[in-house]
């Protein structure tokens, strides 16, 4: 869910999540002091290798971003918010539960097989509109500040970066055309899925199309790791991803999706990989047209 969309859901509700917002800068996050970037960039900085971030709509709570989680995971999320509330009743620190012990329990059920083996700990933060989900996968860990990862997770939550996508997709491409001509991509990741959360019981189609939006735009981040700068990439309609590649030799496509495939993999699941397909749109020599290419619909 983008920022202005969760603004406006979280305005008609209570004092809403502007007022919020307000209430937390005054308690120390302050837009002026350095921002800690986007929310993977921040996961960097912490070397956190599986994280997520819950946020909420009326009724519920779900990933809406996350590094380390595949599809079903990210699908088993949606949870309602009374479940949240009623286990996690302190806001503000951490609350940090080991595998093994009986109150870890209810929580196995928002993760896939794959993902349940490798749990040591879980270790949560819970403000009044997000919760932030470290799987901690070695005995012995230490966790960062939780003051400084409170106060950063606000500025990240309730303080908007500057969008500047257009502008450095622009100066992007103009670097990209002094290598090569713009090859223009589609990526399918429709089946793949589709097949991935096959099994997930949602409660409803509206929840399954939701966290199905959110596990393409999940893949879309996985792949800009893939297609570097001044390689593009955007997220599509009907769970296309499309890509802008640069290079000077001759590119073999099939090397190319297979590199694709082997890294979403754990995202999707290996048996899912087949449905992934990557299809050529065609070239395009001006920034105009490789523009247009990525940002229309």
């Amino acid at each position: 869910m983008g920022l202005l969309s969760y603004i406006d859901t979280m305005e008609q509700q209570g004092p809403g999540l502007l007022a919020r917002a307000e209430q937390y800068c005054a308690e120390g996050a302050h837009p002026e002091e350095s921002h800690p970037g986007n929310f993977y960039e921040w996961c960097k900085k912490y070397n956190f290798s599986k994280v997520a971030l819950l946020q909420h709509d009326e009724t519920h709570f779900f990933i809406t971003k996350s590094i380390g989680f595949d599809a079903e995971s990210i699908a088993l999320s949606y949870s309602s918010k009374d479940f949240w509330e009623g286990t996690l009743v302190t806001n503000g620190s951490w609350q940090s539960f080991t595998q093994g012990t009986t109150e870890i329990g209810s929580f196995n059920q928002f993760f896939s097989e794959q993902m349940l083996s490798m749990i040591s700990k879980l270790h949560f933060i819970k403000l009044d509109d997000c919760i932030l989900l470290i799987v901690q996968e070695e005995e012995s860990a230490s966790l960062p500040d939780i003051n400084i990862v409170k106060k950063e997770l606000i500025q990240l939550v309730y303080v908007p970066t500057e969008n500047t996508n257009t502008l450095a997709l622009e100066e992007a491409i103009k670097k990209g055309l002094t290598i090569s001509s713009a090859n223009l991509y589609f990526l399918s990741i429709k089946s793949a899925v589709s097949t991935a959360i096959k099994d997930v019981p949602f409660p409803d189609e509206k929840a399954k199309g939701k966290m199905t939006d959110i596990i393409y735009a999940h893949i879309e981040e996985i792949c800009k790791t893939l297609f570097q700068t001044p390689n593009c990439t955007q997220l599509g309609n009907n769970g296309e991803i499309k890509i802008v590649f640069f290079s000077k030799d001759e590119i073999d496509e099939q090397l190319l999706q297979f590199h694709i495939t082997q890294t979403l993999a754990d995202m999707v699941g290996k048996d899912a990989t087949s449905g992934i397909v990557l299809l050529m749109a065609g070239i395009c020599s001006n920034i105009k047209g490789t523009m247009t290419f990525l940002q229309q619909g």
